[in-house]
């Protein structure tokens, strides 16, 4: 077996044709259609990356999170990384009325109580479980990390792996990045419309493209954003990078921060930062969303997201010795809102592993 990159290198600055799309069937042994998206890049940007760690990511203890370093547009000013979404239907929406001010219901809707959803010891739904767990009266959003790329390259044309071949499965999970999001495609089949937004970064873009493939779907309907990354949360970035450097690890910042509020003059109050992005972007407003929506993110957008929705319960405790967890690729977390403008969230793992 053998990594090839021809997902990157067929890359024509042109938006997806309706017509490359068809529905996966249930091997996901089967070649992936071609990736031909809106971000491009030169080709000595996305050369094939190398085999030898191609199935697991790097170390926890040395890898970085992927998009502290590159992420466009980045400030250290209070307003850093707070522009509207692109053609986004969610970036002008009012804020969420109150529970009084409720959409009308749709006749057919019987309102019934939220089910029940088993959750494994990192404290992570299944995102299958998740997804039905969406009632008629409810519309859902699903913030997702990207599926695997190479350890080495953390730029923003690093593309998903992909193995030429029969794939192999390790603990539960498709062996690439391509087939991790068909796979996650897969678990959210149904009739209804998806939209997609991505981050300038290629990964989501394709991350969000295969998880269309996966549902079947015949267009790929998406936008991109500056948003979803860790400025988003970042108020001092000179702050910032002096604690990346004095602890050579930027995840035990991140985590340390969100979890036990260390490094906190670097940061963004992890409450009131999160409730902003949700209310402005995410979910602004039950009648003016779609359905359902998937937000190709990034780890260390998924991490602070996490721990604000679960109340600190989700075990990404990366700067704790005895834990060292870590959001897993397609990890993340749904924000499922009612029509009355009421929210839950829901940390899900997208693959048969939620943490490195």
């Amino acid at each position: 077996m053998h990594k090839i990159s021809s997902i990157s290198q067929a890359l024509t600055g042109a938006f997806l044709s309706a017509a490359l799309l068809t529905a996966c069937g249930d091997d996901n042994s089967a070649a992936p259609l071609p990736y031909q998206g809106g971000i491009t890049a030169s080709s000595s940007s996305v050369q094939a990356p190398p085999t030898s760690n191609a199935t697991e990511p790097a170390s926890s203890a040395t890898q970085q999170p992927e998009s502290s370093a590159t992420t466009p547009n980045e400030t250290s000013s209070s307003s850093e990384a707070t522009g509207p979404v692109e053609v986004s239907s969610s970036a002008t929406a009012e804020p969420p009325a109150s529970s009084a001010n409720a959409a009308p219901l749709d006749p057919n809707c019987t309102e019934t109580p939220v089910a029940a959803i088993s959750t494994d010891s990192i404290g992570l739904a299944d995102i299958a479980d998740v997804f039905k767990s969406v009632r008629c009266n409810e519309k859902a959003v699903f913030v997702i990390r990207h599926g695997e790329r190479d350890d080495g390259d953390h730029t923003k044309y690093s593309p998903l792996t992909y193995w030429e071949g029969e794939p192999d499965s390790i603990k539960g999970k498709p062996t690439d990045g391509v087939r991790q999001a068909i796979a996650v495609g897969k678990k959210l089949i149904s009739a209804d419309e998806f939209t997609y937004t991505h981050t300038k970064f290629l990964r989501t873009e394709q991350t969000c493209f295969y998880i269309a493939q996966g549902r079947g779907e015949t267009t790929f309907t998406h936008d991109s954003t500056d948003l979803y990354s860790i400025s988003w949360y970042k108020k001092d970035k000179e702050r910032y990078s002096f604690y990346e450097d004095s602890t050579t690890n930027v995840r035990l910042v991140i985590a340390g921060w969100a979890y036990d509020n260390l490094y906190a003059d670097a940061f963004y109050d992890l409450k009131e930062r999160s409730e902003e992005i949700i209310k402005t972007q995410i979910a602004p407003d039950y009648a003016s969303m779609n359905k359902f929506r998937v937000i190709c993110s990034h780890d260390d957008f998924i991490l602070p997201l996490s721990v604000f929705a679960s109340n600190g319960k989700v075990n990404y405790r990366f700067h704790d010795p005895a834990s060292r967890h870590w959001p897993y690729f397609l990890t993340g977390v749904a924000v499922i809102i009612d029509h009355k403008n009421q929210i839950r969230y829901v940390p899900f793992k997208g693959l048969g592993i939620g943490a490195e």
